[in-house]
């Protein structure tokens, strides 16, 4: 597939970071991320920063439905939000803050990503969501890095992938 073997390229030449430098290949991957969801009800589309925010709004955008980010910790004053810390695939500690009115209960969420490599950072988004009383019914990311115990947790969140990558 020619699609995986060019993301694969950028993946190694500069982490990822330029897909959006590649007009056709950004339009690609956005219309590839967002086609299992199409149809499904979904009321809001969420992203991490930094790299998953080069693609949730956007996808947010042709789903017509709102974009909320969720950031790194001191962003938002510590009144607004909840906040979940976890250690990330280079094992240092993290934590991510969503403010506590985004998401209302019963929303339906889908998770936009660029890579996930150790699924720390959506376990601890997911955790954020459902405490908040939403619930993540799709995860789509470009880079699958994830060992095989940690795909199949994912998968109970209807999880999407489009090039599967060595650690």
């Amino acid at each position: 597939m020619k699609i995986e073997k060019e993301l694969k390229e950028r993946m190694y030449k500069d982490s990822g970071f330029l897909i959006t430098a590649y007009p056709s290949l950004y339009e690609d991957v956005i219309k590839r991320m967002t086609k299992p969801f199409i149809g499904m009800r979904v009321d809001k589309v969420m992203s991490p920063e930094m790299k998953g925010m080069l693609y949730g709004p956007t996808i947010a955008y042709n789903l017509k439905i709102p974009f909320v980010s969720i950031l790194k910790e001191g962003r938002i004053p510590k009144k607004y939000v909840i906040s979940k810390s976890f250690n990330d695939y280079s094992k240092k500690e993290k934590n991510l803050q969503i403010a506590k009115r985004t998401i209302r209960k019963g929303e339906k969420i889908l998770l936009i990503d660029d890579v996930y490599e150790s699924g720390e950072s959506g376990k601890a988004i997911i955790s954020l969501i459902k405490k908040l009383g939403g619930k993540v019914i799709g995860i789509s990311v470009i880079y699958n890095k994830l060992n095989k115990k940690d795909e199949i947790f994912f998968d109970k969140y209807n999880f999407h992938y489009l090039v599967k990558m060595k650690k």
